[in-house]
């Protein structure tokens, strides 16, 4: 893993300051690097299966947003090390899945899961309670060997991408991979001048995972939660007077909901993980006033794509694209072909770049990730305006045909977004006997009449573009991330709870 090297000079020179705080529980940054070794000397003792993946342990960790992920996770990924973070909360029958699918060498897990400790052992998969991990001293040798490779070009991640029904995607990146990030982002996203950071999330998906590292790497104190709760956040916040905060947008619209004061310790924020629009950034500014703000833009597979900073002079002309380029990437936009277009011209994003992950392990149906001689792309589709920022589209499964026109659902759902008064919007397709496919939107606001959203929109949109349906929602089905669930709002939409 890129951060060992890192993990040890801080434990050095800060070792009884706070690396870790997850609810009031913490590791100092000398407590993180000596319960990381004894993980690590705990793995070293436990017998190898043999992975069909890569040369290294398979190591799997479902421990979810627990003080033991940390060094759980360094051990994990530690020398040769591959580590497949598993989300304990996904459903039984997935998890099954995933351990018969990955047979890691050994399974970490909290003694209280019992179903996935007996699923693992079914398989004849090694587990290991984290309670019974013992504090061991560790050998010269074991430390020199627990932070070699941290640059290599080799497997240390698999990671997955969003799972609903089916087991989710399984992508495998490299050490290197995230090294060029972490020496490209230390200053971009403000760690150099941010002594802590708040990522409200589960640290087991790819932006929470990816925020704890980089706090690492810098030797700032990540703060985290057990459980999403938008109270909480603020008020750890307040408590500790966190300068920097990581979240998705969905998150700044739950704040946005809560009648408290604005906090004037917050100076960064940084939002990814969906596009920020502008009813999310006018809620930023009112709850955040002193913080910088920004958006990224990647994705899973092919990490840091574009980066955008935003402030109250540029947002109108900037908050429609999602920015410059990431440091040492570079974009193409092509058609369907290969062929490259000029500015102005939408197309299918590709991006050149170390970032890019090694591919997927099971799950590749050709319509996500794919690589070309000329770059990687999840087939995103977008343009490069005349100032080279991006705008993207949406990706290509987004795009509908309903009437005989085609339609960009993240278009319309950006325009409700920029409208004065609305809260939270999201806009589905679902079939329809005479369109083919309708558009419906679903509202969150206290300030507007639904009714006089068509009109609203028309200032915006052409007429064929206007959803078929508003319907007005108050409480969003949401994932553990905090993102809003969309499958299960158009489950409740079809199954007539939603109206």
């Amino acid at each position: 893993m890129p951060v060992h090297d890192k993990v040890k000079q801080h434990a050095e020179r800060m070792g009884a300051q706070t690396a870790v705080n997850i609810e009031g529980k913490t590791l100092s940054w000398k407590q993180l690097w000596l319960r990381a070794l004894s993980f690590y000397a705990a793995m070293v003792k436990s017998p190898a299966r043999g992975s069909a993946f890569a040369p290294g342990k398979v190591i799997a960790v479902a421990l979810g947003n627990d003080l033991e992920f940390a060094p759980a996770w360094l051990a994990a990924t530690a020398n040769t090390h591959i580590c497949a973070v598993i989300d304990p909360q996904l459903p039984l029958s997935q998890l099954d899945d995933v351990l018969a699918r990955l047979a890691p060498d050994l399974l970490l897990v909290k003694g209280a899961h019992a179903a996935l400790i007996e699923a693992a052992q079914r398989m004849n998969i090694n587990v290991l309670p984290v309670e019974q991990v013992a504090d061991a001293e560790a050998s010269e040798a074991e430390a020199q060997a627990f932070i070699r490779h941290v640059d290599a070009a080799t497997p240390f991640l698999i990671n997955f991408t969003s799972g609903t029904t089916s087991t989710p995607k399984a992508f495998m990146r490299s050490r290197r991979s995230w090294r060029v990030s972490f020496r490209n982002g230390y200053d971009i996203f403000n760690l150099s001048s941010a002594a802590c950071t708040l990522f409200p999330g589960p640290l087991f998906h790819g932006i929470g995972l990816y925020c704890l590292n980089e706090a690492l790497d810098a030797g700032a104190t990540l703060y985290c939660m057990e459980k999403w709760d938008a109270h909480r956040a603020l008020a750890l916040l307040v408590e500790h007077q966190i300068q920097r905060l990581v979240l998705v947008p969905t998150m700044l619209t739950a704040f946005s909901r809560i009648d408290a004061a604005a906090l004037p310790c917050v100076m960064h924020l940084l939002s990814a993980g969906a596009k920020l629009e502008f009813n999310h950034y006018r809620q930023a500014r009112a709850k955040f006033p002193n913080a910088g703000i920004q958006e990224y833009y990647g994705a899973s597979e092919l990490g840091f794509i574009a980066v955008s900073s935003l402030n109250d002079d540029n947002v109108d002309s900037a908050l429609p694209t999602v920015g410059l380029p990431f440091p040492e990437v570079s974009w193409s936009i092509r058609d369907e072909q290969g062929q490259q277009l000029g500015k102005n011209q939408p197309g299918i994003i590709y991006l050149d770049s170390e970032q890019a992950c090694m591919g997927y392990l099971w799950g590749d149906d050709g319509k996500a990730f794919k690589q070309q001689p000329f770059g990687s792309t999840v087939h995103d589709l977008g343009y490069i305006n005349d100032q080279g920022r991006l705008h993207v589209i949406g990706r290509s499964g987004d795009m509908i045909v309903s009437g005989g026109n085609n339609i960009y659902l993240s278009e319309v759902e950006s325009v409700l977004k920029s409208l004065p008064g609305i809260v939270e919007a999201v806009v589905l397709a679902v079939d329809d006997a005479y369109l083919g496919k309708k558009m419906v939107a679903f509202i969150e606001t206290e300030k507007i009449d639904i009714a006089t959203l068509p009109t609203l929109c028309l200032t915006q949109l052409a007429k064929y573009k206007i959803p078929a349906q508003f319907c007005k929602v108050s409480h969003w089905p949401l994932t553990p991330s905090g993102k809003i669930r969309r499958s299960v709002l158009e489950e409740r939409f079809i199954n007539h709870e939603i109206n």
